[in-house]
């Protein structure tokens, strides 16, 4: 593929100061940056090619070897001279930041972003962020339908107190490591080739302590236990996960924490199946009730509701109640419906007049041949053109 010229990437002159160059770096990277376009591919190559284009334009000797020769100059070390950074990944830039920029407290990210957030050069100093831990919280329905708090018991790691999360025994300070320089990665390979490893020695932490702390080993980090009460707001939906930020492992040398991920399950419910905000159960009625008709109260989340049955109503018969189902997960005021099928429900025992008045009842219909006429009507419209 033809590769662009650095000048046009950064959208500057060939005679641009280092001022301008860096100003316009400053721009490009802010728009790309992959935590303000998280998941777009196109965005992260073009913070990838605008800090390739940076690595090159702000140092001297390759920027003169790139006037001179072209992209040829600074690729795989051209006739021994300089050679531009080839950023393999996101985090090869943000831990090759500090170098360029002069150390992590000139880090353009830095000057950007503030230095929090976890943004560029910034986590390399700060540390590696915390592991994030999940959680999963179970609720009835009944919970969904007002809302809940819970309150989570979990294990995380946090910074241990002795040492403050340095790992480093009282009085005593980590130094810079010596195998990696204080990068937490080492690599391998000259030219197009090359190999970057996290450090052996430190671990990727930069940094190692000369004495450990006796508290933590060295570690930094001791496991606590914790309890953390959450609020379930009401309308959930089942596999819900929300996000508690901060509240997972923490980092050592002052990196950022981790996440708590909830997770919340929804019981099955011994009478009402749930589809979004709408409630969906079944009502028993007698073959008396569903003809003659009548009023029955139903039971629902907010105690019970009453229906009138007309006379005549058949078996699966669906009465909707406007209002009686769950909140809406969105927050909204307006509440779903519950939707009731009533069924009619045969009876296992007969007492002998039961028998005498339904045999009374089967007769007359016979008699009348109403359910027979209507049946081979029916039967006799299927073959009916």
């Amino acid at each position: 593929m033809t590769e662009r010229d650095y000048y046009e990437v950064l959208g500057v002159a060939r005679g641009a100061s280092p001022e301008e160059i860096k100003r316009a770096y400053r721009k490009l990277a802010f728009e790309h940056h992959p935590d303000r376009n998280p998941g777009d591919k196109a965005a992260e190559e073009k913070f990838k090619e605008a800090a390739e284009a940076y690595d090159v334009l702000s140092t001297p000797e390759k920027r003169a070897a790139y006037d001179r020769f072209g992209h040829a100059g600074v690729k795989g070390g051209a006739a021994g001279g300089p050679t531009a950074r080839g950023f393999e990944n996101i985090e090869d830039i943000f831990r090759s930041f500090g170098d360029i920029f002069g150390g992590a407290g000139g880090s353009i990210f830095e000057d950007l972003f503030g230095g929090g957030g976890g943004f560029g050069g910034a986590r390399r100093a700060r540390g590696r962020a915390g592991q994030s831990l999940k959680v999963d919280v179970t609720i009835t329905l009944d919970d969904v339908h007002r809302g809940v708090e819970k309150t989570i018991e979990l294990r995380r790691r946090e910074a241990c107190a002795q040492c403050k999360g340095t790992g480093s025994k009282a009085g005593t300070k980590p130094k810079t490591c010596e195998t990696c320089g204080g990068q937490g990665v080492v690599v391998s390979g000259r030219g197009f080739v090359r190999i970057q490893q996290t450090c052996p020695r430190c671990h990727g932490e930069g940094t190692i302590s000369e004495r450990n702390c006796p508290a933590c080993g060295g570690d930094g980090l001791l496991e606590r236990r914790r309890e953390i009460t959450i609020k379930i707001p009401p309308g959930v939906e089942d596999q819900t996960q929300f996000r508690l930020a901060g509240q997972g492992d923490a980092s050592t040398h002052g990196g950022p924490t981790g996440d708590l991920y909830v997770v919340v399950h929804v019981q099955e419910h011994p009478y009402f199946q749930r589809r979004g905000a709408d409630l969906f159960g079944e009502f028993p009625l007698s073959f008396a009730e569903l003809s003659l008709g009548t009023k029955i109260d139903v039971p629902t989340l907010q105690g019970t509701a009453s229906v009138t049955i007309p006379k005549g109503t058949p078996s699966g018969k669906v009465f909707r109640l406007k209002g009686q189902g769950l909140p809406s997960s969105d927050g909204g005021s307006a509440r779903g419906e519950l939707h009731v099928r009533v069924y009619g429900e045969v009876p296992k025992k007969l007492t002998p007049r039961q028998e005498e008045l339904l045999k009374e009842f089967a007769e007359i219909e016979k008699k009348q041949g109403t359910r027979t006429r209507g049946f081979f009507e029916r039967f006799r419209g299927m073959f009916t053109e």
